[in-house]
């Protein structure tokens, strides 16, 4: 199967969830790893996990509309060209273009699509004053759209959890669960189980 995981973070990704791809590409799947990043020393770490790396244009903070436009555009692209069978988005950005991206992107009958949510991210988190309420509501359709081209959502906290579904942005039915695990390889297995990859326990 071909996999496709979306990250804002090169580098972040490889940190945080090597082990992840790692153990996606050890199960025989096409693994492509999307993310902004430093070049040479990023490629060589996701080969050495067994992975394909691709880079793609994103300010990771902030709103920008048209620098926001380029990155969906892009992910479309890149996601055509690919035309994994499972994708997965993480953080902010890609959890909303990325998502879009690949529903944009082709037409497959075995295309699944979802997000793992660590936390609100940098949207939700400016304080209380003009600026940050308006990049909130403005990011509200936003984080709204990307929910809903998923087929299902991983958070990594019930407080994350909670927080998007008060905030209005989650489907009643949209298929989520919590994983909380602190040890990279119960997190990792919890993940792949949500994904359909191996069997729950």
């Amino acid at each position: 199967m071909k996999i496709a995981v979306i990250h804002e973070n090169a580098e972040d990704l490889l940190a945080g969830y090597g082990s992840l791809l790692a153990a996606m590409a050890a199960m025989g799947h096409a693994v492509n790893a999307l993310a902004p990043g430093s070049g040479p020393d990023a490629a060589a770490g996701f080969e050495a996990l067994g992975a394909e790396y691709a880079m793609y244009p994103l300010t990771p903070r902030g709103l920008t509309p048209v620098g926001d436009i380029g990155t969906l555009l892009h992910l479309k692209q890149v996601l055509y060209r690919i035309k994994p069978e499972l994708v997965l988005s993480m953080t902010s950005k890609p959890v909303v273009y990325g998502s879009m991206a690949a529903r944009m992107a082709w037409v497959g009958d075995k295309k699944t699509v979802f997000a793992l949510v660590e936390g609100p991210g940098f949207a939700f988190d400016g304080g209380g004053g003009p600026k940050g309420r308006l990049l909130a509501a403005l990011a509200r359709p936003m984080f709204r759209a990307g929910f809903r081209s998923c087929d299902g959502i991983c958070f990594r906290s019930a407080e994350a959890e909670t927080f998007f579904r008060e905030l209005g942005v989650l489907q009643p039915e949209t298929r989520t669960v919590v994983v909380d695990e602190s040890a990279p390889e119960d997190r990792d297995r919890a993940v792949l189980a949500f994904l359909g990859m191996i069997p729950s326990d």
